[in-house]
């Protein structure tokens, strides 16, 4: 019994090391996809699936000998899919090899022909396909747990990057649009579509490069791309409504609601969307924020601006209000809700929106400032508290009407109505070189801002008979006003004075501030094809913009008593002309143009002492320039782009730094108006160099650009050195130049498996201004490294991993003494799991490092965030999470900066710690409602 026994076994271990010898563990599958004629084809899309559920094992793309390869993939059952434009799709069973390459020989695809096209082909729906610089994904090749979003979704398609925020990255190019169907979802941020929609609405998604406005309006490629996601929704969810809403609650009383609803058909889109919580989450992008602050008078995203860069740029502030103090920093409590509508057939599209938002903020910080003089220094040290809160309503419009084959005619529309009010309470300290106080003052200051804005948009577009050539016209007009009130109140103490009255000092003062603005602006351009490669573009800018800045000071215990010196009523007055001319090659994907362009400002200035009076002051001056331009850009065939400008960018002054106003909101830090203020000029040169290689979805960037200062705008100081109180005017001066240079690369280690990104950043600056009559030289040398993987191993388990290095010197010439190395370090870990049917572990750490030696600062913030959920019900409609916040208890905001002869070290308290419940209710369309509805 036994000897029989060992020879079974004898006969087993012999048969299993025969079959091991003829059944390699890892094989190389390779082939050539021919058509019927034998033909090679070039370029067509290969896929390894798994037989069971078609899910993409691998990828590739035939080269031009029409061969394809897999290397070093485990010995097992595929499904192979091929895909090439105009050609059936073409799958076939590989097995096991019994040799170290399975060689498939040519592979014959077939092209569509009008027989073919009434045979019903079954066959597995490839995962994804490449056509020309489109790539599309099957959303359901790529399996996510049930109740994900978009952004888990993406997360997942080879090529496609998500960060910790939420930003996408598409073949290594940030992407700016998402489109729903091809329709805008909520404006223009891309976060609405991919946080707002499911997972499972999605059928496909699609990547591609967006053609510029200018391109659009004129019909010649001018070789500007701008990567676009397309999320195309499934057939249940384009006639129908789905929709989430989830309630929270949590320990330190914290709670959210949050909630959106969509409806969709054919022709229409209708969204609305709701939030509330006190958990900092603002849901406002920047826009929103310079909307709200009234500064955004101007909008360069108006698609109304013909010919190239280099002129004309406005940039406009209410000089007063709230400060920028909504960045993550403090706790808020968060109010918005919105409605989305879109209606597109045939030659109409129309596109509307309103929303509203609103912050209450309360915010403690403290900061340590040390200023540099030319052989001395002081520090200063703050401790503020703030309360604010803003609120706005934005309702905007978009209609495009093609009129006949011929015109078209596009309006937009925008209207803000905002309010903010906000109270800052500050204590300052400042100490001498040798730590010894020499003043301090306590602060008491606030505000209250009411903005209105509109603006008004139309744009004409008229293409001849004559192929090319094309005449566009575009008018604008913009009208803002801010009405606001400013109390200031600061109690400061001089230890070092000498005379008993000049030791305290106390201001209390009321401003009352009215801005009005109305901006009208228009442009021509027309172009002239020379031969089919070559084409003339002429254009037309005019703009003119009248702006009243009104302010009155008081003083604060007497509002009968005015203060002159403080208050002003001031007309100013810009108008601004450019014409000009360029030459364009554009053929192949090369697009080569040269143009140059004459611009003049004609500034006029008006000063009163209030509103009424005889003129104080008028200033009248003109500005010219002639500002040449240089592009080119190669789009090759193997997805290799290689692009280059140069500009010579020339900008009005600012209103408010023109301003002959006093600013003492601070005390210690006064700044005044300066009439005399020049343009600034810039000459800018940029290099990029991009490759994508589709087979493997590796892709690398390269870019550099450089600015010099023939005349920018710089804050000169003078320091009283007995008192430390500084004055600060902009003025002229010639000379600082930007220097920043990068390499971005992505690559998948596994494909579909694992993926590694890296991305460095060198930034130099040198920034010149004058302290005290000396001029000093800031030197600012900015190192940054990021090495980050993405590992999905499987549709049940996605991970992140990313860490960073920043090294900052500052350097001054004043005062080499004082030199600064600031160094930061990071570590992003994240992980979600689908331990158990139905039951999801996610898991975030953010690890933080800040150090700066001239402070002796050295601090490390690690936060972790971790959840469990659970989905309920038959249909998974019900979702159940529990989830803890920064569990180490550490978070606070921690920033370090140096700029001309300063360097600070602010931190601020924020939300930590807290736990949450929460439930979520799915509202999903039904199919057999919509074939009986036929519709909404």
């Amino acid at each position: 019994m036994r000897k029989s026994t060992l020879l079974l076994l004898f006969v087993f271990l012999a048969f299993s090391t025969l079959v091991m010898a003829q059944n390699p563990a890892r094989v190389t599958i390779k082939g050539i996809v021919q058509d019927t004629n034998s033909t090679v084809m070039s370029g067509a899309t290969v896929m390894l699936l798994q037989p069971k559920d078609s899910a993409l094992v691998n990828f590739s793309r035939a080269n031009d000998k029409g061969a394809f390869e897999f290397r070093n993939v485990k010995n097992s059952n595929y499904l192979l899919k091929i895909s090439y434009v105009g050609f059936l799709p073409f799958q076939q069973n590989v097995k096991p090899s019994e040799t170290d390459i399975a060689d498939l020989g040519a592979i014959k695809i077939k092209p569509i022909s009008q027989e073919l096209l009434e045979v019903v082909v079954r066959t597995a729906k490839a995962p994804l396909s490449i056509k020309g610089d489109t790539i599309e994904y099957n959303a359901a090749s790529f399996k996510v747990p049930p109740g994900s979003s978009v952004e888990d979704l993406l997360r997942r398609l080879p090529g496609l990057e998500i960060d910790a925020s939420g930003n996408i990255k598409a073949q290594g190019k940030d992407v700016k649009k998402v489109l729903v169907d091809g329709k805008t979802f909520f404006g223009d941020d891309p976060k609405a579509a991919t946080k707002n929609l499911g997972a499972e609405t999605i059928s496909k998604v699609q990547v591609f490069n967006g053609k510029s406005d200018q391109a659009l309006l004129t019909g010649i490629d001018d070789g500007k791309k701008e990567k676009t996601i397309n999320l195309e929704l499934k057939d249940e969810y384009k006639k129908g409504a789905f929709g989430k809403i989830t309630g929270a609650v949590g320990t330190e009383s914290r709670g959210a609601f949050r909630g959106n609803y969509n409806r969709f058909n054919k022709k229409e889109q209708f969204s609305i969307l709701a939030y509330a919580n006190n958990i900092n989450e603002t849901g406002v992008n920047w826009s929103d924020y310079g909307e709200f602050k009234g500064n955004n008078t101007f909008n360069q995203n108006d698609n109304g601006d013909f010919g190239f860069g280099g002129g004309g740029r406005y940039y406009f502030s209410d000089g007063g209000g709230i400060t920028d103090n909504f960045d993550g920093r403090g706790f808020t409590k968060n109010f918005g809700s919105g409605v989305n509508y879109n209606y597109t057939y045939q030659k109409t599209k129309l596109s509307t929106s309103y929303f509203y938002n609103q912050t209450d903020l309360n915010l403690d910080q403290f900061q340590n400032t040390k200023t540099f003089l030319q052989n001395n220094s002081f520090s200063t040290t703050d401790t503020t508290k703030t309360t604010n809160f803003r609120g706005n309503h934005s309702i905007a419009g978009r209609f495009e009407q093609m009129l006949d084959s011929s015109n078209t005619l596009i309006t937009k529309a925008s209207l803000r109505f905002s309010n903010s009010n906000g109270t800052d309470l500050k204590s300052q300290r400042y100490l001498t070189q040798e730590n010894a106080l020499r003043n301090a003052v306590a602060i008491n200051n606030s505000s209250d801002l009411n903005a209105f804005n509109f603006s008004g948009t139309a744009i004409f577009r008229h293409k001849f008979k004559k192929k090319g050539r094309t005449l566009a016209a575009s008018l604008m007009y913009n009208v803002a006003s801010t009405d606001g009130t400013d109390k200031l109140y600061s109690l400061t103490k001089f230890f070092a004075a000498q005379d008993v009255n000049e030791q305290i000092r106390a201001i209390s003062q009321l401003n009352q501030n009215a801005n009005n603005t109305n901006f009208l602006k228009g442009g021509l351009n027309f172009l002239e094809p020379l031969s089919k490669k070559i084409y003339w573009e002429s254009f037309y800018n005019f703009s003119n913009n009248k702006q009243e800045v009104g302010r009155n000071a008081f003083n604060g215990l007497s509002n009968n008593e005015r203060f002159d010196s403080l208050s002003t009523f001031y007309q100013n007055d810009i108008t601004y002309n450019r014409i000009g001319s360029s030459i364009r090659y554009s053929h192949a994907g090369i697009n080569v143009s040269a143009g140059l362009a004459g611009l003049r400002y004609d500034l006029n200035g008006k000063v009163y002492p209030k509103e009424g009076t005889p003129l104080t002051t008028e200033i009248n001056k003109s500005y010219d320039a002639l500002t040449p331009n240089l592009s080119a850009s190669i789009d090759l065939k193997n997805n290799t782009y290689i692009g280059f400008n140069y500009n010579l960018n020339v900008e009005a002054p600012s209103i408010t730094d023109l301003q002959p106003v006093v600013n003492n909101n601070n005390p210690f830090y006064i700044t005044k108006g300066n009439q005399d203020l020049l343009p600034v000029k810039s000459h800018e040169v940029g290099l990029d160099l991009y490759k994508f290689d589709p087979s493997t979805f590796t892709n690398i960037s390269l870019w550099t650009s450089y600015n010099y200062y023939q005349s920018q705008v710089v804050y000169n100081q003078e320091v009283n050195p007995s008192n430390f109180v500084t004055t600060t005017r902009p003025e002229n001066i010639s000379g600082g130049t930007r220097f920043n240079t990068g390499l971005y690369t992505s690559f998948p280690i596994v494909k579909t498996k694992l993926t590694v990104n890296l991305n460095g950043n060198v930034n130099l600056t040198n920034n010149p201004t004058f302290i005290n009559g000396v001029k000093n030289e800031t030197n600012n040398q900015g190192y940054n490294i990021t090495l980050g993987f993405s590992i999905t191993p499987s549709d049940k388990l996605l991970m992140g991993l990313s860490g960073s290095l920043g090294f900052t010197k500052v350097k001054y010439s004043i005062e080499e003494g004082q030199n600064q190395n600031i160094n930061t370090k990071g570590l992003d870990a994240s992980l979600k799991w689908n331990f158990a049917k139905k039951t999801f572990f996610e898991t975030n750490l953010d690890y933080n490092g800040y150090k700066n030696d001239r402070f002796g600062f050295n601090q490390d913030i690690p936060i972790l965030n971790c959840s469990v959920r659970r989905l309920l019900m038959k249909d998974n409609k019900v979702e159940l999470r529990l989830a803890a916040f920064d569990v180490f208890n550490k978070r606070q905001t921690i920033t370090q900066r140096g700029y001309q002869n300063v360097v600070t070290n602010q931190t601020a308290l924020t939300l930590a710690r807290y736990f949450m419940l929460s439930i979520t209710y799915n509202v999903k369309g039904h199919v057999d409602k919509l074939k009986k509805n036929n519709g909404w």
